[in-house]
Order: C-alpha cells, then sequence, then structure tokens
C-alpha cells in the first residue's frame, strides 16, 4: 500500500491539475461532447495503486462507464510502487456521446459527428490504444441517431432498455472510415476481400466464425524494416539498405496466413458484406493496414426458405387431412408447434405464423412464417380404398348434377 504521505502528494497534483482547468470546466457549452465533459465538477476521479487492483470512486456513481483511459496524474514512488489518476467516461446517453441535445436535428447530428470523427479517429491517434474503441462508440451513437425509426425507439425505450432489447450490440459490416467520404480513399495497407459460407441456421441465430485468409504480413526476420537483422538503421538514409533481408527481399511485407475472429450478427442474410477495420493486408511503409471485407455466403436449408424477415415451409397433407383437416406438426426455428387444419384445404393454400420468422439487422421485430400446404396423392390404393373413392365420386357427381340443374332452373326463372 502507498503511504498516506503519497496519497496526499497525489491529492495536491490533482487539485492543481483541476484548478487550472476550472475556468474552462465550470461552464462547459452544452454542445460540448462527452470528452470535454468528463473532467467537469461531479465527474469521476480514480486513482489505483500500481501494487493493488481496488479502486476508489471519487464523485458521482454510474454504472455505465467507460473505462477509457484520457490522461492522468503519475507519481512513482519506487521501482515497483506507483499511483495513477485516471477518468472514465461516465456516458450513458448516445446524445452525450457526440455532444449534442435531445432535440438536435439530423444535420447538427452529422455535424457533431464528423467533427468528433476527424478527432478520434485511429488513423489519427496511433499512438492511442483505445482510440478505435472510442472512435467506435461514437459511430455507434451516430448510426442510432442518424436514423429515424433507430431514434424513436432509442427515445421511447432509453439508453439502457434500447441495449437490452439488443439494439445496441454494433453493426454489421464494421464500422465505416468517414474521411473515405470526406476527402477520399485513405492511405495504407491493401484492402482484402474474402468470402465466408455459414448454415442457414447460423445466419439467423449469429454466430462466432474464426477466419482464416492469405494477405500481406510484416516480416518477422527484418521486423519490416527490409534489412537484415542487426543492421544499424540509424546510419542510413531513407530505407534503402546496401543489404536486403533475404526473407523478404526489403519489400518488408510478406505473404502470410491471418487469423480473425469475427462476431455473426444474428439475422445476417445471403451476400451480405462484413467490413472488419484494419484486419486487411500490412502497409510496407508502417501505415495503418487495409480491411478486410467478409461476403457472406448462407447455405440453403433442407426446411425453411427465406425471404427477407419472413421465413417460408413446405407441410404435406394426406387426402384424408385436406379434406377433414385435423392438427399437424410444423417446424419453426424454436421447434416444432401443433397447427391446426381446416377442412376442405386446397393445395398451394398458406397459412401464417405471426412472428415466427427472423429479426433483421435493420429491424426491431421478428418476421413471420408462411406455412404453405401440398397435398399427397397416393400411388397405389387397397380394394376397400378404391371403392370408398368410387362411392365418393358418385355421390360428388350427383351433387355436382343437381346444383348445375339448379342454377339453370333458377336462371330461367328469372
Amino acid at each position: 500500500m502507498v503511504g498516506s504521505n503519497g496519497v496526499r502528494i497525489v491529492r495536491s497534483l490533482a487539485r492543481r491539475s483541476l484548478s487550472s482547468s476550472s475556468k474552462t470546466l465550470q461552464n462547459p457549452k452544452p454542445s460540448s461532447s462527452v470528452y470535454t465533459r468528463l473532467l467537469a465538477p461531479g465527474a469521476y476521479r480514480t486513482f489505483h495503486s500500481g501494487l493493488c487492483s481496488n479502486h476508489r470512486v471519487l464523485g458521482n456513481h454510474n454504472a455505465c462507464s467507460k473505462n477509457w483511459f484520457l490522461g492522468g496524474v503519475h507519481a512513482n514512488w519506487t521501482t515497483v510502487k506507483s499511483i495513477h489518476g485516471t477518468a472514465s467516461v461516465a456516458a450513458c446517453d448516445y446524445y452525450d456521446t457526440l455532444g449534442v441535445s435531445k432535440t438536435a436535428s439530423v444535420s447538427e447530428i452529422k455535424k457533431a459527428y464528423y467533427g468528433l470523427a476527424k478527432k478520434l479517429h485511429p488513423d489519427t491517434n496511433k499512438d492511442d490504444p483505445d482510440a478505435e474503441k472510442k472512435f467506435q462508440e461514437i459511430q455507434k451513437a451516430y448510426e442510432v441517431l442518424k436514423d429515424e425509426e433507430k431514434r424513436r425507439e432509442y427515445d421511447e425505450y432509453g439508453h439502457d432498455g434500447f441495449e437490452q432489447r439488443g439494439n445496441g450490440n454494433g453493426f454489421p459490416g464494421g464500422f465505416g472510415n468517414p474521411f473515405e467520404d470526406l476527402f477520399g480513399q485513405r492511405g495504407g495497407g491493401q484492402d482484402v476481400n474474402v468470402v465466408l459460407e455459414i448454415s442457414f441456421k447460423e445466419a439467423v441465430k449469429g454466430c462466432a466464425k474464426t477466419l482464416q485468409f492469405r494477405a500481406a504480413v510484416s516480416c518477422e526476420a527484418c521486423g519490416g524494416t527490409g534489412a537484415p537483422p542487426g543492421t544499424k538503421l540509424e546510419s542510413w538514409t531513407g530505407k534503402t539498405f546496401p543489404i536486403l533481408c533475404n526473407s523478404c527481399n526489403g519489400k518488408r511485407v510478406l505473404n502470410g496466413t491471418k487469423t480473425v475472429k469475427l462476431d455473426i450478427m444474428a439475422g445476417i442474410d445471403n451476400n451480405d458484406i462484413m467490413r472488419v477495420f484494419s484486419n486487411g493486408g500490412a502497409d510496407p511503409d508502417g501505415n495503418q493496414p487495409g480491411d478486410l471485407y467478409v461476403t457472406i455466403k448462407v447455405r440453403e436449408d433442407p426446411v425453411f426458405r427465406r425471404q427477407g424477415a419472413d421465413i417460408h415451409v413446405d407441410s404435406v397433407l394426406s387426402i384424408s387431412q385436406a379434406i377433414l383437416g385435423g392438427t399437424i406438426k410444423v417446424p419453426t426455428l424454436t421447434g416444432d408447434v401443433l397447427l391446426k387444419v381446416s377442412p376442405a384445404t386446397q393445395p398451394g393454400q398458406k397459412v401464417v405464423l405471426k412472428k415466427k420468422g427472423i429479426k433483421t439487422r435493420n429491424s426491431y421485430s421478428l418476421g413471420d412464417q408462411y406455412v404453405h400446404f401440398n397435398v399427397s396423392i397416393p400411388t397405389s390404393l387397397s380394394q376397400r380404398q378404391r371403392e370408398i373413392i368410387q362411392e365418393f365420386s358418385k355421390e360428388a357427381s350427383s351433387k355436382e348434377q343437381e346444383e348445375v340443374h339448379g342454377k339453370r332452373a333458377a336462371t330461367g326463372a328469372s
């Protein structure tokens, strides 16, 4: 444990740090983002010792904090002990994440998002290990608030309710790069395109996959320098060396195997494309790697057919079931259910099972399941069955003739 003198020193340093910025923090602008408001009075102040994992939180408690390191005070007491002061983002609201009010217009939300995207994008914060996480948070907030339907759901259920309903788990296709919209293609490694095949049920319920693919990787032999191990790089200008690395021949990258773990969300469809940020080919100059684009191919299922959020199944009825009705078992995505068949069901007729379909990534509700009826005609009959069918045919013919005569008589009378 750190002594009481050490704690007093750190608290003194923290007070000095706060007093130096009190002018800018005491009256934060309503439009300022969570990143500029987090040091305001009442925000988190967390101090912890390098020797133990117990944290002491000073200030208001908020269960939805994001543990992003945004800077702090360091005081080394020995070669082992240290105290760190870190601030945690306490944003439990997408409006706070973007720094806009709940009445902000779409254009105001877009302006705030692009401002933060420029500031927090990993391409411009390569020394920040949490840059990608911060960027994904503002991206997720923007994806919700820019969409009228999602924003309405978010306002109705609140942040926690919206997350619990499964609407805040990220967005398939990865997180885009707004710089490409603003400034065109970024530099860096080559993008990689691969195809991943999954089953129908994996697409419906979501799954985790480990994907291996070929791409440019940094040469391990030379550490990506292009020079043989042990070469003193500072003695040469630029990156041109008289002797090149034997493994990569000075190219600094090699064609190798990369492994990526994918979380495929429920409801993904055939030919959907997932974008995995910075998981493509390595850049020879050490810049941002390319992106990985994964095209999803969903195998056909022997039972279910998909059409958007709805699914379709076929059910075969016997002649007696089609004529007399009855109860049959029908497969659904959650198991078999009993379905009542109405008498005189015709071939090609269908019934709808509400909310038995798929919840797609762009919807908040389940689709429906359609059951299509076919009638099986027996290929062989016993003598008794044949007699019954013949008797039925005679009665049916007599009834049809009576109906025809009745219609003619009614026509003549009129």
